[in-house]
């Protein structure tokens, strides 16, 4: 399997003081340009599976990709998995003294994004599009208090098994898409790609040397029966200079 994982587009929280934040954001004017280069760069690729967390940034990255899925066969099946949020969750506030939980988007909610995409093309059959059975009418995060950091570790921990499980090929089990080298595209968070990366990476990779993680960046691993290999880190090369951003803190 090979596993690509991307950070969202430019976020309004991005580009916004932390006081300013809100719980859900789209993606800036300048995050719809890096989401485009994103799709253009895609569209080359046989993607077997694309897995987006429920916020709206990421789901709207996700649109991009979509958009730019010209060939027939390149349908992009669709799945948005409920525990690749980022570190916290969706949550009202700035500081300790004042989060509170928010709800995130219903079901019913991201059923009709993806719809109103499938709407901009008649001609194309809709990917298929699967949601975790814990996303409901009350929203993905359902107002819960914010995630801890221990949380999140053990979060991660548990998505990256799933992630194995889910992709790799098991023995009287038919390959995912066409091929028993399925290309698994996952678009998530800064924290929690980090989060991720450092799990995957113990031992051998100092997380010093990763840095802070770009908007719409690239990683490249690739898994076998020994483990994970890195093939790239952090790639933006589908980004002009001018659009590069997320490369200088790490934000979420």
């Amino acid at each position: 399997m090979q596993l690509l994982l991307v950070r969202h587009a430019e976020s309004e929280n991005n580009a916004k003081p932390v006081q300013n934040r809100v719980c859900d954001p789209s993606i800036t004017a300048r995050g719809r340009l890096q989401a485009d280069c994103l799709g253009k760069w895609m569209s080359g690729l046989a993607i077997d599976q694309l897995i987006t967390s429920p916020f709206l940034r990421t789901l709207e990255t996700t649109r991009s990709i979509l958009q730019h899925a010209h060939a027939p066969p390149r349908r992009y099946p669709v799945s948005v998995w409920h525990d690749v949020f980022e570190n916290g969750g969706c949550y009202h506030g700035h500081h300790e003294k004042n989060f509170a939980g928010a709800s995130g988007l219903s079901a019913s909610a991201i059923e009709s994004f993806f719809q109103e995409i499938a709407a901009q093309f008649p001609d194309r059959e809709p990917p298929p599009l699967t949601l975790d059975p814990e996303i409901d009418e009350s929203g993905w995060w359902g107002g819960k208090n914010r995630e801890l950091p221990e949380e999140m570790q053990a979060r991660s921990q548990a998505v990256i098994k799933r992630i194995e499980q889910t992709f790799s090929q098991q023995p009287g089990v038919e390959p995912l898409g066409e091929q028993e080298n399925p290309v698994v595209v996952l678009i998530a968070h800064a924290d929690f790609l980090r989060e991720m990366l450092s799990q995957i990476l113990a031992g051998r990779v100092a997380m010093d040397a990763i840095g802070p993680i770009p908007n719409t960046s690239i990683t490249s691993l690739q898994w076998s029966a020994t483990g994970w290999k890195l093939t790239s880190l952090n790639s933006v090369t589908h980004l002009p200079p001018r659009l590069i951003t997320g490369h200088q803190a790490m934000l979420s």
